[in-house]
């Protein structure tokens, strides 16, 4: 991670920017967290890489670090294609990463995708869990003050980043996954299913829930400060 990169911080599903605000607090470096376009009608993975890419352009940010959060996974393949060299490193925290050529919904088993695709049938508005399954999947490891925060911000998701693909495997010289040994949204053995589709890719682990950005900022940081020592 080179001094001359910004960290961009991408966030998962139902949250949005301001879930990395005490990651980024102590960041000795430049950074900037952005709201993920994926919630209208007709968005792909490719179309949100773009529009986010656009966004780094408008601001001037040339070299980047990206951490990708969860859903934020699917987009690393439109990134890295469109960044080429500006992407020193990518940094997955708990993140999807679809086989080559897929889509998020193909992670799952055959009975968890037809559900998924019959809810988003009937809910074209988006999805959102209950506050039970949000609390439950979402908030196990975290405080009341900061699970009511999480509730009540969490906005449904459109279907383009789930069913769409995502494109082909992204070609990364650089990459680190961060396994959270308490994660209830992705599990730790999801978790390696996902980074043996990455190659070369550093592992680090966190004993943290899905959201340790919340319940352990500082050992997030740390991950970071780590690959950044060792570029």
């Amino acid at each position: 991670m080179a001094n001359d990169s910004t960290v961009v911080f991408l966030h998962g599903a139902g949250t949005g920017a301001w879930i990395w605000e005490r990651v980024m607090r102590d960041l000795p470096m430049s950074g900037i967290a952005l709201d993920v376009p994926g919630r209208k009608a007709g968005v792909t993975p490719d179309s949100c890489a773009a529009e986010l890419i656009a966004e780094l352009d408008a601001r001037g940010i040339g070299a980047v670090v990206c951490v990708l959060h969860s859903l934020a996974g699917v987009l690393a393949p439109g990134l890295s294609t469109r960044l080429g060299s500006r992407l020193r490193s990518c940094v997955f925290l708990s993140a999807v990463i679809p086989p080559s050529g897929g889509a998020l919904i193909d992670t799952l088993g055959v009975m968890h995708r037809l559900i998924l695709r019959t809810l988003f049938t009937f809910n074209p508005g988006g999805l959102k869990p209950s506050a039970a399954m949000i609390r439950r999947t979402l908030c196990a490891d975290l405080g009341e003050q900061d699970a009511r925060l999480v509730v009540s911000r969490y906005q449904a998701e459109m279907p383009g980043l789930y069913l769409e693909s995502a494109g082909a495997a992204p070609a990364l010289a650089r990459c680190a996954y961060v396994k959270l040994l308490k994660d209830r949204s992705i599990t730790p053995s999801q978790q390696d299913v996902m980074m043996r589709r990455l190659e070369n890719c550093r592992v680090h682990e966190i004993d943290a829930g899905h959201l340790a950005m919340l319940s352990a900022p500082a050992e997030v940081l740390e991950v970071l400060l780590q690959e950044a020592s060792s570029t």
